[in-house]
């Protein structure tokens, strides 16, 4: 019989007394709605892996990142091995493809460099640009993707080994009172996205009672390796990626679901991500907090806008930079903008 291993065609033959080898690996590049979940199942791998082979400190991924997808495959014992092979080897060849990005109501450069993981300079350089004027519909060359084609060669022998894909693992769990996604998928060791596929959430709200399927995954043991020990995710970095990831949710009144969100409503959403709190205007959030000479990341700034007194708010990310639900919908604005320095009340913490 015939097999694909790391891109050779092998054909059996019997008998062999090595250690067999395989790990391939391929390139992918983020698209809307990806998550290293959903990833690890279209790739036949695992989250743990990804992360691994792309130094991921935390489950937080951007729109044209360029991800390694290794799979699962490493040396396995002469006992497990199925024959002898030859193989005829393949020389790569890489050609380069642009990925590209259609601009949507509300978009400026900056806001897409951002979510691409790029440079306002680089967009420009990639689309010939010599201004940052751009207009709804306008698609943008954001990336330049290169892939790998092969050629055969000549024919040497190899071992082909038999193969070792992850056995899915699946247990249900029985909401009680005072759970959220959030708190469960820390439980199981899993992301709050990963629970919303299983189940097929469309929103964060669960009720007491509910079954909950928890799907991880389990594979064969593999020799011991070299690890790199991860710093843990504190709150703060959960709480931020957490508003990162929903840059581009458009403003809605009072609204407070990822559908749709106001200032004060945004940072009820993304704090019940890391802690408790009740829903409360810009002002309540104000009178709650502890006031802070200066900002540090993780904190609150906030404004006075449409009325006297605290009411806009956002998250201080550093740099002078802070996320927060405008007119616009989530994004990203700098405390140096005439606009925001005008308005600029204070920072406060939330302990």
């Amino acid at each position: 019989m015939k097999q694909k291993i790391l891109g050779l065609t092998a054909t059996a033959v019997v008998g062999s007394s090595l250690f067999a080898s395989a790990a391939a690996a391929e390139s992918v590049v983020v698209k809307s709605g990806d998550t290293l979940w959903s990833l690890s199942r279209q790739y036949d791998t695992s989250v743990g892996l990804i992360k691994n082979a792309n130094g991921l400190s935390n489950d937080f991924l951007k729109i044209g990142q360029v991800l390694e997808l290794p799979n699962t495959n490493s040396q396995i014992p002469k006992s497990n091995q199925q024959t002898a092979s030859t193989v005829t080897p393949k020389v790569s060849t890489t050609t380069t493809k642009a990925v590209t990005y259609v601009v949507k109501s509300g978009d400026s450069l900056w806001v897409i460099a951002r979510a691409t993981n790029t440079t306002v300079s680089e967009l420009k350089k990639l689309n010939g640009l010599k201004n940052d004027l751009i207009r709804v519909g306008q698609k943008l060359i954001v990336k330049q993707a290169t892939t790998t084609t092969t050629k055969e060669t000549e024919t040497i022998p190899v071992t082909t080994p038999v193969s070792s894909k992850p056995s899915q693992a699946e247990s249900s769990y029985s909401v009680k009172a005072g759970d959220s996604l959030w708190k469960i998928a820390n439980q199981f060791n899993i992301t709050v996205a990963e629970l919303k596929v299983s189940n097929k959430l469309t929103s964060d709200v669960i009720r007491v009672g509910q079954v909950l399927k928890i799907s991880g995954e389990t594979s064969i043991p593999e020799a011991p390796k070299n690890t790199v020990e991860t710093k843990p995710t504190s709150k703060v970095d959960t709480m931020i990626n957490e508003a990162k990831a929903l840059i581009g949710t458009p403003y809605v009144w009072a609204g407070n679901t990822p559908l749709g969100f106001d200032c004060s409503g945004y940072i009820y959403y993304v704090l019940n991500k890391v802690t408790s709190v009740s829903r409360l205007s810009t002002a309540g959030y104000w009178g709650i907090m502890k006031p802070v000479a200066a900002p540090s990341i993780g904190d609150f700034v906030f404004f006075t806008t449409y009325k006297e007194g605290p009411s806009h708010m956002g998250i201080y990310l550093g740099n002078n930079e802070f996320i927060h639900s405008s007119s616009s919908g989530v994004t990203i604005s700098s405390l140096t903008n005439t606009y925001w320095q005008k308005r600029y009340l204070g920072a406060k913490r939330f302990s």
